[in-house]
């Protein structure tokens, strides 16, 4: 389609086209309905409008169609500015389905317009739930039946903000306590930070990643790793084993074939690795192999739907926490190669691969890129032949 290869060539101002294609595969494979719900505020809908219509458009011509969700917070104009996105998402032939009646919620009429290509644009009105906390409940049944993986609030100031730099991450269980004594949170700021805490610790059983950031930043936020606002997120439980054999087989491959897209060889449970850092939900895990240089990244691996929602960081953050001494590599082409250059104290590429080292001693470097690129290739790209 000519107009969604305009859009991914716009992508590419916003970060590396293979990434933006990687996270555009991920969407793709979902469900239309749990793509995304994008919530925008009232200043937001008065003063950068133009900017909303054309990131809509812009999803739209990709095959995406996210629930907006107008008057969370402010009430007063939701219907009217429902009303204009719908209109002037017509004027650019995008097709939109207005919603408003969810006091008795049955989100039905949500999904089927997500599935026949239509952007739902859902208005809350103060005679449906006429408090904050009524609406985010009824905005919790929206997300509960839809399934919804990415809640986004287009907010004028972008991400949150602490002693003046943007907060690119904020735990709901550890940061909660400490943002809402910040004098630096509006009122506003301090709702949704109470409201998405109660929505992804309490009310959601599926799991959701949630973020704030400017409405001139969506698509970065969606298509590149590191988004580009403040993610709000649940802390993932990490739990450490002492070898690969004592995780179940089939578990593990089914996270590895959906992290890299390919299964891994049978050999590769055969090697003696160890210890693995697992989240206790099997969406991640970081799986090491001791050698006398230190420790070597073998796979680290987040499930492709939890990827965005910063079980990375917690995977890293358990991994480092033990080994001071990490190298590791990659493909070219990778989506996180980013990510893992700001991690590493150094690199060398060498052909098709990337060698990552943190913590190697430089007399050291020269032998373990040698090593590290000699490793077997426990994912190979074609499956093995069979008698």
């Amino acid at each position: 389609m000519e107009s969604a290869e305009a859009v991914l060539r716009f992508l590419e101002s916003v970060g590396r086209r293979s990434e933006a294609e990687y996270w555009l595969a991920v969407f793709r494979e979902m469900p239309k309905e749990q793509f995304a719900v994008i919530a925008v505020g009232a200043n937001v809908a008065r003063i950068a409008l133009d900017a909303v219509v054309l990131h809509l458009r812009f999803l739209a011509d990709l095959g995406l169609y996210p629930v907006v969700v107008l008057g969370l917070f402010d009430t007063g104009e939701a219907d009217e500015h429902a009303a204009r996105i719908a209109r002037r998402l017509g004027k650019v032939d995008v097709a939109t389905e207005v919603l408003t009646a969810f006091a008795t919620p049955s989100y039905e009429s949500a999904r089927e317009a997500c599935r026949a290509g239509r952007i739902p644009v859902v208005a809350f009105g103060a005679s449906e739930a006429p408090t904050v906390e009524a609406r985010f409940d009824l905005l919790g049944g929206l997300l509960s039946d839809l399934g919804t993986r990415k809640l986004i609030f287009l907010h004028r100031a972008g991400g949150l903000r602490e002693r003046g730099a943007l907060l690119p991450l904020v735990n709901l269980v550890t940061d909660h306590d400490r943002l809402l004594a910040s004098p630096e949170l509006t009122r506003r700021e301090k709702q949704m930070l109470v409201q998405v805490r109660k929505l992804v610790l309490e009310r959601l059983t599926h799991k959701m990643g949630a973020a704030v950031t400017s409405p001139l930043n969506l698509l970065r936020e969606l298509f590149t790793g590191k988004g580009a606002g403040t993610l709000l997120r649940r802390g993932s439980v990490v739990t450490r084993h002492a070898t690969l054999a004592e995780i179940d087989r089939e578990k593990m491959r089914a996270l590895l074939q959906s992290s890299f897209g390919r299964a891994p060889s049978d050999a590769f449970f055969e090697r003696p690795l160890g210890p693995v850092y697992l989240d206790e939900a099997f969406r991640g895990a970081a799986i090491v192999c001791p050698t006398p240089d230190g420790a070597y990244l073998s796979k680290f691996a987040v499930e492709a739907q939890a990827q965005g929602e910063g079980l990375g960081r917690d995977l890293w953050d358990a991994l480092t926490a033990e080994h001071r001494t990490l190298f590791w590599r990659s493909r070219a082409g990778n989506p996180i190669a980013e990510w893992y250059t700001k991690l590493c104290d150094g690199l060398v590429r060498r052909g098709e691969w990337t060698v990552y080292f943190l913590g190697v001693a430089p007399e050291r470097i020269a032998d373990v890129v040698a090593w590290t690129l000699a490793q077997p290739d426990d994912l190979p790209t074609t499956p093995p032949s069979r008698p």
